[in-house]
């Protein structure tokens, strides 16, 4: 008998892509799955939409909670899932039928305890994917922390929390942050870590709906800034625990990078408060900067920029443009 997937979909205002998505899972090839819903304080009528399903077919487990954003509606459900095997979809995506028998064959054939598989981004909800050939990489822990830290062509697929089936136990005591954007690049390679080996396949096996009122469709926002920053700080602190003091430079200096790219926007962000916090956090890292074994050139950039940040980041700017 195949094995139990959990199926973990966070709902949150979403009521006219629902169907759409509840509807890719119950139709699945692969029918030994727990579908867990969890409305997190959705206004809409999301809510109901998901009873509805839970009275259609017994697979469907519904949660109702008071709104605490997506890494908790996904804690919730993990801490209910009765599954061998956890998966997670946003509830405006959906699947195409084969999905979950293509992943856990993949799982199964090469005895990993995560595989990965591609994603399309559309806003057509007729949307086929285009005709390729497949190929699949079979990873250890190390080698996918690798490919995670570097943009590529595996990193977003590596690091975002869907189109996946993970070992239930991975998750034992892993949960995702509760109240931060950029949940996946806080906990993603923790989980990778934990993993004997990693198998991802280029074939896309999912339907990445692109909102533009999505939480990360929207323009530039300080704030979420700040929550990348966090989330490369953290990146870099844990490759430094696990002995990997490469990657920890490496990750050290995309910090400073990202933090320097965003000083144009500082003088005409209406938040004092938030940019004097993001002030405070940059001036916080020269120590580490410091500490890592750069270039002269690099050290000799950001030891001028910490000297004299605004002027030097116009400067900066101003030949960058010529």
């Amino acid at each position: 008998m195949e094995p139990l997937i959990s199926v973990i979909v966070p709902v949150y205002k979403v009521e006219q892509y629902l169907a759409r998505c509840i509807d890719s899972l119950l139709n699945q090839t692969y029918r030994n799955l727990e579908i867990i819903l969890v409305n997190d304080g959705s206004p809409d009528k999301s809510g109901e939409i998901c009873d509805t399903y839970k009275i259609k077919d017994s697979r469907v487990v519904v949660i109702h909670k008071p709104n605490g954003g997506p890494s908790d509606a996904r804690n919730q459900g993990i801490d209910i899932a009765k599954g061998d095997y956890l998966a997670f979809v946003d509830a405006d995506d959906w699947l195409p039928l084969y999905h979950f028998s293509k992943m856990y064959h993949m799982l199964a054939q090469h005895n990993a305890d995560i595989v990965a598989g591609n994603f399309m981004r559309t806003t057509d909800s007729a949307a086929q994917f285009p005709p390729m050939q497949p190929t699949i990489y079979e990873f250890t822990n190390i080698e996918a922390l690798e490919k995670y830290l570097t943009p590529s062509e595996f990193y977003t697929p590596l690091v975002i929390p869907c189109c996946k089936i993970y070992k239930r136990d991975i998750f034992r005591e892993i949960r995702y942050p509760v109240g931060k954007l950029h949940e996946d690049e806080l906990t993603t390679h923790k989980l990778l870590y934990l993993a004997k080996k990693i198998v991802y396949t280029n074939e896309y096996l999912y339907f990445y709906y692109q909102r533009s009122d999505s939480t990360m469709g929207r323009g530039f926002d300080i704030q979420k800034r700040l929550y990348v920053l966090e989330a490369f700080d953290e990146r870099a602190t844990f490759f430094k625990q696990i002995g990997l003091q490469a990657n920890y430079e490496q990750l050290v200096r995309r910090w400073f990078l990202n933090a320097f790219n965003i000083d144009h926007h500082l003088t005409t962000y209406p938040n004092p408060k938030v940019v004097a916090e993001l002030q405070a956090v940059r001036q916080g890292y020269l120590a580490k900067l410091r500490e890592c074994n750069f270039t002269l050139r690099f050290r000799l950039f950001y030891e001028l920029y910490y000297l004299c940040p605004k002027p030097f980041a116009y400067l900066y700017n101003l030949v960058k443009g010529q």
